[in-house]
């Protein structure tokens, strides 16, 4: 009797974990399908909208977005470079200006949708605490492994790997509060930063 309770408790067990992984990828696979693109970035012209269907409310609500309307804020996610997924062992270059918002901020985090743990306690950049070049350009530097400048750390990643149900170790979230017309009119064209693959281990 003991092992049969155990064998389904086992079975009951196996069922949840593959429900929350299929779960997981088919919100994702929804959410890609209703993205706008715009080089490596996307975004959901629909994200806090009256037209926001289930699937999309259900990615939000997974990935914490906090999403209000879009006038009040817009969000593009970038989880891959040249069609490359984000790795955690590669270096990235995020280079951009000033863009046409209240304010602006870029995050990382991991593929559980969690900020990733590291000592430096630096989760995001934003508008105000970039260090600039002359030209009021900057450049960011995501990496794993301590970097000069502006320094996004993004590892190691405390998730367990064994629960990864997507093909990236961590992805970008640039944050728009009040964006200006051309993010709500031409999200597809609009000024974004541009993210250049600089190297892998």
């Amino acid at each position: 009797m003991f092992k049969l309770a155990m064998k389904l408790l086992a079975a009951a067990v196996a069922t949840v974990l593959l429900s929350a992984i299929f779960l997981a990828r088919n919100i994702n696979r929804g959410l890609d399908d209703m993205s706008v693109h715009n080089s490596d970035w996307t975004t959901s012209v629909a994200t806090g909208s009256e037209g926001a269907g289930l699937m999309l409310k259900a990615a939000v609500a997974l990935g914490g977005l906090l999403a209000s309307t879009q006038e009040n804020s817009m969000y593009y996610r970038l989880s891959s470079v040249a069609g490359e997924p984000l790795r955690l062992n590669c270096r990235y270059r995020i280079e951009g200006d000033d863009y046409d918002a209240d304010w602006w901020s870029i995050t990382a985090y991991g593929w559980d949708n969690y900020l990733i743990p590291n000592p430096q306690k630096r989760y995001s950049f934003n508008d105000e605490n970039l260090v600039r070049n002359a030209d009021g350009s900057w450049v960011i530097t995501v990496a794993a492994a301590e970097q000069a400048g502006n320094w996004l750390p993004v590892g190691p990643s405390g998730a367990p790997q064994w629960r990864k149900a997507v093909d990236y170790d961590f992805d970008l979230l640039l944050r728009l509060y009040t964006p200006g017309e051309a993010y709500l009119k031409f999200p597809e064209s609009a000024a974004l930063p541009t993210v250049t693959l600089e190297g892998c281990q």
